[in-house]
């Protein structure tokens, strides 16, 4: 099976088999732009007037599209590849297609994260970030809530649940759905800010905050998908996103995983000592009141 050099913006993406860059095509790792290039060919030429990518043609090996330090080019055929940050392929959509770049962007996060923030662009822009995860963030919420409603009906949600939690509070149930796309983007505000706060203070902010907001962003939109499965998917959401932050600080940041671990659970970890601290005041309070 032929092996195909891909190039992208003067960079050199590595080398790959047929069927990978197939699927890499599929998923919006690679786009029809990319140039390749294998034995045989005269020069390089965008992947989308390939055939088959490994069509023959006669001729003198082809110059390099860029320039690269001698020696690159054997060490790029024989070493793994590092990922370079070329973007996700959400942020592809233009070429792939808005469903196919959504999935692929979820399955990349969700099954191959250190890839994905590896690969994820760090200052390119908070709109694609933000439109990523309201999109998948509103339908999260909207299953969430319709879940509810449906066990409430079926008596899951107490004596005042189903249609009495909707029309007892309607208006409240109506401006939480209308307003859901706002609190998401306000949600991601929030933790990306005290994310990158907790990384300043443990010495591991070394991106600006767009990026630690990107992660946010894709982590936790990614982790909505979960918010489908009935009953505990938020709580699986929930747990995921964090084990998602995680690794898309460490990776994004270019820090080691304690670092990134430290500054997410850093927040959860003054809440819970304050929470504690609070009821150990209470009771003492309460036994010298005897």
């Amino acid at each position: 099976m032929a092996m195909i050099h891909i190039s992208r913006s003067g960079g050199t993406l590595g080398v790959f088999d047929e069927a990978r860059v197939r699927e890499g095509l599929k998923t919006g790792e690679f786009i029809e732009t990319d140039l390749g290039w294998t034995e045989g060919m005269a020069t390089w030429r965008p992947l989308s007037e390939l055939d088959s990518f490994g069509a023959p043609a006669a001729g003198p090996v082809p110059p390099e599209p860029h320039t690269v330090t001698p020696g690159a080019e054997l060490l790029s055929s024989t070493t793994p590849v590092t990922p370079e940050a070329t973007g996700l392929p959400w942020e592809n959509r233009d070429t792939v297609g808005f469903v196919n770049a959504l999935l692929a962007t979820i399955a990349m996060v969700l099954t191959r994260p250190t890839e994905a923030f590896t690969t994820m662009k760090r200052d390119a822009g908070l709109l694609d970030p933000l439109l990523y995860t309201v999109i998948l963030g509103t339908i999260g919420g909207v299953v969430s809530f319709l879940f509810s409603f449906i066990g409430g009906r079926m008596g899951f949600g107490g004596s005042d649940g189903g249609l009495g939690m909707v029309f007892g509070a309607g208006v409240g149930s109506l401006m939480f759905l209308i307003f859901l796309p706002v609190l998401v983007v306000i949600g991601t505000f929030i933790v990306s800010g005290v994310i990158h706060l907790c990384l300043m203070i443990v010495g591991g902010a070394k991106q600006s905050f767009e990026t630690t907001l990107r992660v946010v962003a894709y982590a936790g939109g990614s982790a909505n998908v979960f918010q489908l499965v009935p009953v505990c998917g938020g709580m699986i959401a929930g747990v995921y996103s964090l084990v998602l932050y995680c690794i898309g600080v460490a990776s994004a940041h270019q820090i080691d995983t304690g670092r990134a671990v430290m500054a997410v659970l850093l927040p959860l970890l003054l809440c819970c000592g304050g929470f504690f601290l609070v009821m150990m005041m209470a009771g003492g309070l309460a036994a010298l009141s005897r």
